[in-house]
């Protein structure tokens, strides 16, 4: 090609101007060559063959853009990316609008889009060669019919940049916010790797288009990061350039060294990598017209379900079809299941911070409070940048090996809160906020205590679940340990204060692996709540299933048979062939009152009125919501609400005292008459709030 002596020194010019040393490596074979030459892309001018005339010029530049601006600007006013929870971390205000001066926030930015926001013609430059255009634009072909970038091509990024990774913003690695115990940042690097580049105004470092792309560079997308091997490592890269997510945890995480492969043609054509490792932050997130907050690639978990695919079908992540994934969207679509997949929009990153009663920042965000914003997303109870691929029950089982109540792999690093105890059956309303729970129950109070349900008399707060057909309690009324009696989910059985002795079950009454050490061990809400086929390959944890209250193990139903009927004494000596939920840990054949009940004890099996003993409901006793009770034992009194007094009218105890051996006739109290083992006489018993 024959250069003309204007487009030589133009070029020569340009090339030290912007320090490129090559042209063949410059712009020359990408799409930022405009000129008729252009072989890399449909934008492109009809006759002119200059190239760096588009933007640059050597001579009579625009006092507005550098250096050496040619381009007409945009005066486009943009919409600009924002986050609450930026906001929430403390993070510097967002901008309101891209600057407009030189050496302002956001005016460099303004020049790239002068092109690629749609509202300037391509070839809309001020002089071509020693001629000015005055008004006239360079032809094109390729734009629209204005002459305008087209809203379909790939480089468009029109004027809302609230999809779109943020420019014209400080780079502040020295935010933190403060939890009652922890510390979260900013998670960015004290200054970026290079090739990344920050830019100076006024003694702050900002974020510019050009901090990760340079427009002269030969490469896709023009990432200044271009040694990766491919387009999805140098994105990669470019992520981790700035975006420290170690957080001095086991590093690299589940996400990152997932192993098999998206089988999307689309994916594989535009990152040249099949390997979802080579992606790792963007499986999720994309830097450009995301489609959900932080900026991630679909509406919340519909990204965890495909990831960087078109269909959950072409990936490996956690959607129905997903080849080789660990499939939770169909678990998530089952009878009872947390809402993740029928509520979408409410969540928000720090929610931990605005629970029921709290003043939200910033002004009419969501919350936890169920008032208003009642949700569950995959990001509530795990943290997909720390959690790591090993549950607390090995696959196969339902139960773990060893009983503990602490975060295993998959909750590492999520935020919960833990209850201020109150005395005995009083709600706790006031919570420590952790950066980072220790307790897997400390998740679950984020939602399922005052932080969420709100106000809640006797434990019963004033939000109906239709599937399961009662009003949610607040959880942790029933656990705190201030009571008399609970599963040991806040500590093990001989740790809590408000227990009497004997606080644990005897050993023969509890089944592996609860009997080793009884009294002494703890336990996740998850090993009673989860997928009702884990042990034949479901996800493991509390996610859906088919059964009512996720009640998960071998047995599976309680209060009631699917039948409708209530369990009673005489179905725990049925040889295993009931259904009984609490059988999956309780081997309840060995309480001495429920021998007694079933004819067992020698000396009694005549007894007068052992058949209709036999056919004493577990609720007439214990409360329907086994969570735990102000009472010892699970035991519930006649006045208790539903639902733990199952539909109102199933408890019969008014009294009850605790002992290591029970007595029919003294150790509990009631007039009721259908209860023929107690006779109304409480002798010189001390019953546990005795009600006459």
């Amino acid at each position: 090609m024959k250069l003309t002596t204007n487009y030589f020194i133009i070029s020569l010019f340009s090339l030290f101007a912007l320090g490129v040393t090559h042209l063949s490596a410059g712009i020359m074979n990408t799409k930022h060559n405009l000129s008729v030459s252009n072989t890399a892309g449909t934008i492109k001018a009809q006759g002119e063959t200059e190239i760096c005339v588009f933007c640059h010029i050597p001579h009579q530049s625009r006092p507005l853009g550098k250096p050496l601006w040619n381009r007409s600007m945009p005066a486009s006013s943009y919409t600009m990316y924002d986050s609450t929870y930026l906001r929430r971390l403390g993070y510097p205000d967002a901008p309101t609008n891209l600057g407009v001066a030189n050496d302002t926030p956001g005016a460099l930015s303004r020049q790239c889009l002068s092109c690629h926001d749609g509202t300037v013609a391509v070839g809309a430059v001020f002089k071509l060669r020693r001629e000015y255009m005055n008004g006239n634009t360079i032809a094109m072909v390729g734009t629209d019919g204005a002459g305008n970038i087209p809203a379909t091509s790939a480089g468009f990024i029109g004027t809302d940049l609230s999809v779109h990774h943020p420019v014209g913003v400080e780079y502040n690695p020295a935010v933190t916010k403060n939890f009652d115990i922890g510390t979260r940042s900013s998670e960015l690097k004290v200054l970026p790797d290079a090739p990344i580049k920050l830019f100076n105004y006024g003694g702050k470092k900002y974020v510019e288009c050009s901090s990760c792309h340079d427009p002269h560079k030969e490469n896709k997308a023009f990432l200044r990061v271009d040694s990766g091997g491919n387009h999805a490592k140098n994105m990669r890269d470019t992520c981790m350039s700035c975006h420290d997510k170690s957080g001095g945890d086991p590093w690299p995480t589940t996400h990152q060294v997932i192993g098999m492969p998206y089988t999307d043609p689309a994916v594989i054509s535009k990152y040249g990598s099949a390997s979802p490792s080579d992606f790792f932050c963007v499986n999720c997130h994309t830097p450009h017209n995301g489609e959900g907050d932080y900026l991630l690639r679909k509406v919340e978990q519909q990204t965890c379900f495909q990831g960087a695919s078109s269909s959950s079908e072409l990936s490996s992540c956690h959607g129905t079809g997903a080849v080789g994934g660990v499939d939770i969207e169909s678990v998530l679509n089952r009878s009872y299941a947390h809402p993740v997949n029928t509520t979408n929009g409410v969540h928000t990153n720090l929610d931990v911070f605005y629970g029921t009663g709290s003043t939200r920042f910033p002004a009419g965000s969501k919350g936890l409070s169920w008032d208003d914003s009642k949700h569950a997303e995959c990001m509530d109870c795990h943290n997909p940048h720390r959690l790591g691929s090993n549950a607390h029950v090995p696959k196969g089982q339902w139960y773990p090996n060893t009983p503990t109540n602490a975060v295993s792999d998959v909750l590492r690093n999520v935020t919960g809160v833990e209850p201020v105890w109150t005395p005995r059956g009083t709600q706790p309303t006031a919570f420590t906020t952790l950066e980072s729970a220790d307790k897997e129950y400390q998740i679950c109070l984020k939602c399922h205590s005052y932080w969420g349900v709100g106000s809640a008399q006797d434990g019963v707060s004033g939000h109906f679940l239709i599937n399961e057909g009662i009003y949610a309690t607040d959880q942790a009324w029933e656990f705190n340990p201030n009571n008399r009696s609970a599963h040991p989910v806040v500590m093990p059985l001989n740790s809590r204060p408000g227990s009497s002795e004997p606080k644990a079950l005897p050993a023969n009454q509890l089944l592996a692996p609860w009997n080793a050490t009884p009294g002494f061990t703890a336990m996740y809400c998850s090993d009673c709540h989860g997928a009702d086929n884990e042990i034949g390959g479901d996800p493991r944890g509390p996610h859906g299933s088919n059964l009512k209250f996720m009640l998960k193990g071998e047995h599976n139903y309680w209060p009631a048979k699917p039948s409708g009927e209530l369990y009673a004494v005489i179905d725990i000596f049925n040889g295993g062939d009931n259904d009984l939920f609490c059988t999956n840990c309780h081997d309840l054949t060995q309480a001495r009152v429920h021998q007694f009940k079933a004819g067992q004890v020698p000396g009694f099996e005549n007894y007068a009125g052992v058949e209709q003993l036999k056919l004493t409901t577990c609720v007439t006793c214990h409360v329907a919501v086994p969570h735990g009770s102000t009472k010892s034992r699970l035991i519930g009194y006649q006045g208790f609400p539903e639902p733990y007094n199952f539909n109102g009218n199933s408890l019969k105890l008014q009294g009850y005292v605790k002992k290591v051996s029970f007595n029919r006739l003294t150790h509990a109290y009631t007039l009721d008459a259908a209860c023929r083992c107690h006779d109304g006489s409480n002798g010189t018993e001390i019953y546990e709030d005795f009600i006459p």
